[in-house]
């Protein structure tokens, strides 16, 4: 049986992290093993939460006995780590399990903003750039703030993507970039209601990209395949975490095309995305909430009363997992 480590956050309440990966990933087939890098009464987007991090020695302890039932991962995928050291730990403790198996798929959603808006400390960018500095990374998913972050510079244009994108590759050895989500701007692409993302792959799978001998050297510049995709009006959380899980399954599964493995996640979670709204807009018309005729319900960051009924329907969303087409939307190649 395919075999996948979560690290993560986990919520009592909700779809985030870990509570938004786990059970998409066990509908496919995956036995998931999870480390919850935070546990939380329900996401920060509620404006209020309780709960706490993990400690350090906590963290470690739990990747100790791990080590010491010799667990190994087909894939491993990090997510939110609220702190620079928490990173540290988990980049030297990546670095034992890919020892144990060379073959392991490692795919980091670096997750630090949202829409520009940073809920980490500012240590964990160095930190971050640390852990891919070790190589171990072969695919990473970060929004336009986070690359931003990462490389050091602003996006404005498409020369500085592909700059971004290359640096990527070239410094970090990264076989797979995937930028979940680009204001189309950038592209001079003139439409409001559309959101961007974009596709790069280096020349070298992911065991290719382990040998310090590979040849990708500083000179590699990326072609770039560009999705645009139809944005609905509410603030949702988890779809970075549900996106990065599906993410990892399918090109676990086709690693040699991550196009169409990037269109049938951004086909699934489309389909996710439209029966959340559909579901929330009727359970909030149940609970008697006005709806102006401009205004449709929408879940809106730090006001617990619409998100509450605008968390992520991944139950009700399992019949769109499976999803085989190749994906609804079309590319563009830059």
């Amino acid at each position: 049986m395919k075999s996948l480590l979560s690290i993560q956050s986990n919520v009592a309440h909700g779809y985030v992290g870990g509570r938004a990966a786990t059970f998409p990933l066990q509908y496919l087939g995956w036995n998931v093993d999870n480390i919850n890098t935070v546990n939380f009464s329900n996401h920060t987007g509620y404006g209020h939460f309780q709960g706490s991090a993990i400690s350090g020695s906590e963290l470690t302890s739990l990747f100790k006995g791990l080590h010491q039932i010799n667990c190994k991962y087909d894939v491993v995928i990090l997510g939110y780590i609220p702190s620079a050291d928490l990173i540290d730990i988990v980049s030297g403790e990546l670095i034992k399990l890919k020892e144990a198996n060379v073959k392991t798929l490692y795919v980091c959603d670096t997750v630090m903003c949202d829409q520009g808006h940073i809920y980490v400390d500012k240590s964990c960018v160095q930190a971050y750039r640390r852990l891919l500095a070790t190589g171990v990374a072969d695919v990473i998913t970060p929004n336009q703030f986070e690359l931003e972050l990462l490389y050091g510079q602003s996006i404005t244009n498409s020369q500085t993507l592909r700059d971004a994108i290359a640096y990527m590759h070239n410094t970090y050895k990264i076989s797979y970039v995937v930028l979940s989500s680009l204001s189309c701007s950038v592209l001079d692409i003139d439409a409001q209601d559309l959101i961007c993302c974009v596709v790069s792959c280096s020349p070298l799978t992911h065991e290719q990209s382990n040998d310090t001998n590979n040849g990708l050297g500083n000179g590699y510049t990326p072609a770039l395949q560009v999705f645009c995709i139809t944005e609905i009006k509410s603030y949702f959380t988890g779809v970075g975490d549900l996106f990065t899980a599906l993410l990892a399954d399918k090109l676990y599964a086709s690693p040699d095309n991550v196009g169409r493995a990037v269109n049938q996640v951004l086909t699934i979670m489309s389909n996710v995305l439209r029966l959340t709204h559909q579901l929330g807009v009727e359970e909030y018309k149940r609970y008697q909430y006005e709806l102006s005729a401009d205004l449709l319900a929408e879940g809106r960051m730090n006001d617990g009363d619409s998100m509450r009924f605008f968390e992520l329907r991944v139950v009700q969303s399992r019949e769109y997992y499976d999803y085989k087409g190749d994906g609804v939307f079309e590319s563009i190649n830059i």
